[in-house]
């Protein structure tokens, strides 16, 4: 025990979904919960991820709709889309459910600490802010939740401007006209679905021999068919090379010496575990080559008072639904 770390029953090192769920629930069964967040509660699934892409999907399905009312009598003339409009609404609907969430945490009496969250040896959680400044956490219990980052790709140094992620996608104050995604996944068709409707012109490249790698291939044919109709380019068993900058935009180099002039990439292939800042030194907490925490089938970790939530550890789902396994009624062992 820390003699002046202040102690918890339960410490969250992770305010996304995975974290603040878990935090919330114990603070709903009585606990003392400590939450550390080194940016904004929400994660990146409400500031950079689910909610700001289904907000921007939604507006490409509005825009889309409008486009072709004529078809079913409604006249109403030639859409014309306001980008920084979209984008101040994305952040209307952000702000006003992170406002909902931190009341939400705060009447139910978590300590939230803002900072980066390292455990140690004996469940002590150093908490270093963005000046520096450290505090000592010590929980009964720690739940890891510190979710993900999106990966990238060598050759594709992320710039923010002509190559992005889905970070930075949602920082844009300008819609590309002919934009590269380089991944076939989910988040890589969202992104094309949303921009082809929004009027710029998608071409996605996929290294593997289907888009939506996992998924039932009828859903697949659906997609494609889709995809199709609104004039997006899929190629897949392909290669990206690299890519040569230009001014305004760049050249992608891809496949069998083929080249594509576009305004800007989006580095689509996925997202890796954050347990690079977790310190875990002396802990006992395994994590194996991707970053993944090893957990047992109950999900906390096999040695002492620890769990892993979010997308630290491999266990399919969405974060609060991970956080329904290790009791039947959803309740963590308390052993």
């Amino acid at each position: 025990m820390v003699p002046t770390a202040e102690n918890f029953d339960v410490v969250v090192v992770g305010g996304g979904p995975g974290g603040y769920a878990a935090a919330l629930y114990g603070a709903a069964a009585g606990l003392n919960v400590a939450m550390v967040e080194k940016d904004k509660v929400g994660g990146t699934c409400l500031h950079r991820g689910c909610i700001p892409a289904k907000e921007l999907l939604e507006t490409a399905s509005v825009f889309r709709s409008v486009g072709s009312a004529d078809r079913y009598g409604v006249k109403v003339g030639p859409a014309e889309l306001d980008f920084s409009t979209t984008m101040a609404r994305k952040q209307q609907v952000i702000d006003q459910l992170h406002k909902g969430l931190t009341g939400l945490v705060k009447s139910r009496k978590i300590s939230v600490f803002a900072g980066t969250g390292t455990l140690g040896p004996e469940r002590t959680v150093t908490v270093t802010g963005a000046d520096g400044d450290t505090a000592e956490l010590v929980g009964r219990h720690v739940i890891l939740a510190a979710g993900s980052v999106a990966r990238t790709i060598p050759g594709f140094d992320v710039d923010g401007k002509v190559v992005l992620t889905s970070d930075e996608v949602f920082e844009l104050t300008e819609l590309p006209s002919r934009v590269a995604v380089i991944g076939g996944g989910a988040i890589g068709c969202e992104f094309a679905s949303m921009m082809a409707d929004l009027g710029s012109q998608v071409t996605v490249l996929e290294a593997l021999p289907q888009i939506l790698p996992g998924v039932d291939k009828d859903v697949v044919a659906v997609t494609l068919r889709a995809f199709k109709g609104r004039n997006i380019d899929v190629r897949t068993g392909v290669k990206v090379e690299g890519h040569d900058p230009r001014e305004g935009g760049t050249t992608v180099r891809f496949g069998d010496g083929e080249a594509l002039d576009v305004d800007a990439v989006i580095v689509s292939v996925g997202r890796r575990p954050w347990s690079d800042t977790l310190g875990l030194d002396g802990t006992g907490v395994k994590v194996d080559d991707r970053g993944f925490i090893a957990v047992d089938e109950w999900v906390p970790h096999r040695r002492g008072r620890r769990v892993g939530g979010g997308r630290r550890h491999r266990h399919p789902g969405p974060g609060p639904r991970r956080l329904r396994r290790g009791h039947p009624r959803g309740e963590a062992d308390p052993r």
